[in-house]
């Protein structure tokens, strides 16, 4: 018989940790449990912090906000109250922000961009550590598996291509956070007013960036003093965390013949020197794959999805349903992340750049934004401020200065082609998929 979530689990998942046996957190990563939590995971990235009376929002609304900021975080904006009010397109999904929802992060204007995939970039990103750090140890040249070259360009050191320490981090548009339940952490502070027990009730810290307690947390804790400890959880931080590590990946739109010429086109004048088209995960750490396409012959939207995990009996019997509840493991096989980026910091010269420095990296230097989903988006760059594709493609300049001026060598069809190539890596609607008005039609089908 099929296992789900129960009332007495939804009541447990703020307690324990991820390896507490019988805890509700233990669970997400068991049998169907571990489908179910992505679920959870995608309400409570809609959920409105604001309006529940349990949480550090205190019920205030986002006029009132800057009270607490002035207690807690001068800089924090408390702009939202929901992670879903910036990550608001397409519907349904950790998609980007409309053009006005722009955020601020040391003075600087960035825009919402959106989480799809954020699974594979964190791995991507784990695995080229992994790589340079070997070669280091070897005394060789600081390349990637994926053929990433971090010692051409800025180089090696702080607010270089990768900081000293060889830590590849992806999230952040500077390349300043390395792991997922980090950035969670951060933007659930510094925009809703969250204060995560893995960031702030932690007295043995997190030496490695996780965002994950290297110790137990400190329990009943009220660092910003408004009345409401423990605001943001484990149980919840790690539920949406599992959302996000297992939300689908960009789709494409129909692959014309000017599509594809467009592509081609973008190979030739070394776009996909930075924007590399293909990335290999040696480890896929997710349970579920999704993503959305173009069929030529229904003419109309499909999806293909995959069940990327094993069950394995482990000897754990559930203290409440006195029956046993089979571990879910990755199956952690090799897949190809089709990014468009390089996960490597580049000087990006002078009109791209924002105000100030920010974490020790130069107002022009940007880690290259994956290009996956683009053709969604209606503003470009990192702050808005390009309205069209080929305003931020002729605002590159920096390490993609050549580029750039092969770019605009190009007649104008072949520009366009380049541009159409772009509109087809697109963002579809979770929702449209998970309500069947996208059937899935390839791989396991329901």
């Amino acid at each position: 018989a099929q296992i789900s979530f129960e009332d007495h689990d939804y009541t447990r998942l703020n307690e324990g940790s991820i390896t507490t046996r019988g805890s509700a957190q233990y669970l997400i990563n068991r049998d169907v449990f571990a489908r179910q939590a992505i679920l959870i995971g995608r309400i409570l990235f809609d959920w409105d912090f604001a309006d529940d009376k349990e949480s550090g929002c205190n019920g205030l609304p986002c006029a009132r906000r800057h009270e607490k900021a002035t207690r807690a975080w001068p800089h924090s904006q408390f702009e939202a109250s929901r992670c879903a009010t910036c990550h608001s397109r397409p519907a349904g999904s950790a998609g980007f922000g409309p053009k006005e929802r722009n955020t601020f992060t040391a003075g600087n204007t960035i825009r919402t961009l959106d989480l799809f995939g954020a699974g594979l970039i964190q791995q991507l990103a784990l695995e080229a550590t992994e790589d340079l750090k070997a070669a280091a140890a070897n005394k060789q040249p600081h390349v990637t598996a994926n053929g990433v070259n971090y010692d051409e360009g800025l180089g090696i050191g702080d607010g270089g291509s990768v900081a000293r320490d060889l830590v590849v981090r992806p999230f952040g548009r500077k390349g300043v956070v390395s792991h997922l339940r980090a950035f969670i952490s951060r933007a659930a502070f510094n925009h809703l007013g969250l204060q995560a027990q893995d960031r702030f009730q932690c007295p043995d810290g997190d030496q490695n960036g996780d965002g994950r307690c290297d110790g137990p947390v400190a329990v009943g804790l009220d660092p910003d003093g408004d009345g409401v400890p423990d605001e943001l959880t484990q149980g919840v931080l790690s539920l949406l965390e599992h959302h996000l590590i297992n939300h689908p990946i960009p789709g494409r739109g129909p692959i014309t013949e000017e599509v594809r010429a467009g592509e081609r086109m973008f190979k030739a004048i070394g776009c996909a020197e930075c924007h590399r088209p293909e990335m290999r995960v040696r480890q896929d750490p997710r349970i579920e794959h999704i993503t959305v396409f173009w069929n030529d012959n229904t003419n109309r939207f499909e999806a293909e999805r995959r069940l990327l995990f094993h069950s394995v009996d482990d000897g754990y019997v559930d203290p409440d349903r006195q029956r046993p509840v089979w571990l879910a493991v990755p199956n952690r096989q090799p897949c190809v992340a089709p990014l468009y980026a390089d996960l490597k910091r580049h000087e990006m010269g002078p009109d791209m750049t924002d105000k100030r420095d920010e974490e020790g990296v130069s107002r022009s230097v940007f880690i290259t934004r994956p290009l996956w989903g683009v053709g969604s988006y209606t503003a470009y760059l990192h702050d808005g401020s390009a309205s069209t594709l080929e305003e931020a493609i002729l605002r590159h300049g920096g390490e993609a200065a050549g580029s750039r001026k092969e770019f605009a060598r190009l007649r104008s069809r072949e520009q366009r082609a380049v541009v159409q190539f772009l509109k087809s890596l697109i963002l579809v609607s979770v929702e449209d998929v998970l309500t069947a008005k996208i059937p899935i039609t390839r791989g396991d089908v329901p």
